[in-house]
């Protein structure tokens, strides 16, 4: 066996393991769907050609999945497992295909299955699950078609990214990074057909986003408008502000591809300003480009750790090529910050073990981040048992929070349509479907979930009475870690909602 056909078995059978283990946590697991996985999976059970904030691939994903596995956690998660194991794939190919060495694209991989952010993206159905994937398709037919300048492999680019562009809005910055890319390499192609091929392809899919946007007042334009400082009320500068979001963007963006891995970040940096290879070029060009252009929002405004990551998804090869040049105890290391990087996930996912050693005192369960996957799955499970008792017959759910509504969307049992009311919120999805106005004055009665315990003077009005209200508690590692208020009201009247603008 040659050694290419060697290291692909050796992947093949790594990365078929990491999916059996990421699909057995899923279904053994008592933690519950993410809120924005269950927000899109209640998206695939409403299919249209775009949504509020994103295109509408993620829902088709759903849709897909669910109809074959059923309304389960494992089906909505499957499809970002199985991307996951393709990205790690294409990376290790075009690791190959970059520089003619199968042992640089198998230590690109997995350097990448182990890196937090990939880790979190390949774990969680979110859309950044499949932009990693066809991020990485593009950027492989992208270096073929620079290399080649065969037509045909802008077309398939072009494809990959407009299916990209369709999974989140931001693959639309590979245009002007491939632009740039040439301008810097090679400025002769820009006089040619293909790159040009690539942008009319990829455009495709900007008609959906377009055409439903042009129905539905721009929400979408207005909503990444809003987040990215463009739209919405502008508020004076602070440079203590400025300095907190950006020392966290800039901590966050050395974290998530793991602090182990910092020093080959750096000699793939040093790499490419002291040998101008192109092949490095091409992979930290993507990576550098989109972080500064996040770094310049972080002045005015936070930044989400995962925003700029999906342009990191070829940084590994640079590394992993880096390490080959460098030195026998470099390599060493790199085996071991791999193994470390792999453990410490498993660890995150299943933190028994560190608990058991006061890791709640570096770690509390408040702040953890799973924690926000915990109590949804026994709160859909509580409403049903009330539901039942009280002989509720014509009722829905509803909540002045998303991520409440679509828990419970999932959660409870037969998966009804949820609700969610403005008291003061941004708007999102929900508000671009029908309300609950349509129950009004038709003896419906009302489930209000809402985070915390305070009364809503708003609900209580909206409703001949309030028959039921209980705290429910979410424990996580022990601790409670989260505060709901479940209400019931009997015969909703008219709850009078908040008008915004606010995107």
């Amino acid at each position: 066996m040659d050694k290419t056909k060697q290291y692909r078995s050796y992947l093949l059978i790594i990365l078929g393991i990491i999916t059996f283990f990421k699909i057995l946590f899923t279904a053994t697991t008592s933690l519950s769907l993410f809120s924005e996985e269950t927000q899109y999976w209640l998206w695939g059970q409403n299919l249209d050609w775009n949504y509020y904030s994103k295109p509408l691939m993620v829902a088709v994903y759903n849709f897909i999945f669910t109809g074959i596995f059923g309304n389960t956690d494992v089906a909505v998660r499957l499809s970002a497992v199985l991307f996951s194991a393709g990205t790690a794939w294409i990376v290790f190919e075009l690791g190959l295909k970059m520089f003619k060495s199968a042992q640089v694209g198998f230590w690109a991989a997995l350097m990448l299955v182990v890196m937090p952010y990939f880790h979190l993206a390949s774990f969680f159905h979110t859309t950044d699950s499949s932009l990693l994937f066809f991020w990485a398709l593009s950027f492989y037919w992208l270096w073929m078609a620079t290399e080649t300048r065969k037509t045909s492999h802008w077309v398939y680019a072009g494809l990959a990214s407009a299916m990209g562009m369709l999974s989140k809005n931001t693959m639309v910055l590979a245009i002007p990074l491939i632009f740039v890319y040439l301008l810097l390499v090679d400025a002769k192609q820009l006089k040619q057909k293909g790159f040009y091929v690539y942008c009319l392809v990829f455009a495709l899919s900007f008609i959906p986003i377009i055409v439903w946007n042009f129905q539905n007042d721009f929400v979408t334009f207005r909503h990444v408008g809003t987040l990215g400082g463009v739209e919405g009320e502008s508020k004076p500068f602070d440079f203590g502000e400025s300095m907190k979001y950006v020392s966290e963007y800039a901590g966050g963006q050395l974290g998530i591809i793991s602090a182990f891995f910092i020093p080959f970040l750096v000699m793939s940096i040093r790499r490419v300003i002291k040998h101008k290879e192109r092949q490095v070029l091409f992979i930290m060009l993507p990576a550098i480009g989109v972080w500064c252009l996040f770094f310049l929002i972080s002045i005015t405004k936070r930044v989400e750790v995962n925003w700029p990551a999906f342009a990191y998804v070829n940084l590994s090869i640079a590394m992993s090529y880096v390490l080959q040049l460098a030195s026998s105890g470099w390599r060493k290391y790199a085996t071991y910050a791999t193994g470390i990087s792999g453990v410490l996930l498993i660890l995150i996912m299943k933190p028994a073990p560190l608990d058991a050693i006061g890791f709640k005192k570096v770690l509390r369960p408040d702040k953890d981040p799973l924690a926000r996957l915990a109590g949804f799955r026994e709160m859909g499970e509580r409403i049903d048992f009330l539901i039942d008792s009280l002989s509720l017959d014509k009722q829905f759910i509803f909540s002045d929070s998303y991520h409440l509504a679509s828990e419970m969307a999932f959660y409870v049992e037969d998966n009804p349509q949820t609700f969610t009311i403005n008291l003061g919120r941004r708007k999102n999805q929900f508000d671009l479907w029908p309300g609950i106005e349509q129950f009004e004055n038709q003896g419906y009665d009302g489930v209000y979930l809402q985070w915390g315990t305070a009364d809503r003077p708003e609900i209580i009005a909206g409703f001949k009475e309030r028959i039921l209200k209980e705290t429910y508690f979410a424990v996580y590692r022990g601790d409670t870690v989260k505060t709901f208020s479940l209400e019931i009201y009997k015969d909703l009247q008219h709850i009078e909602e908040v008008k915004t603008d606010s995107y």
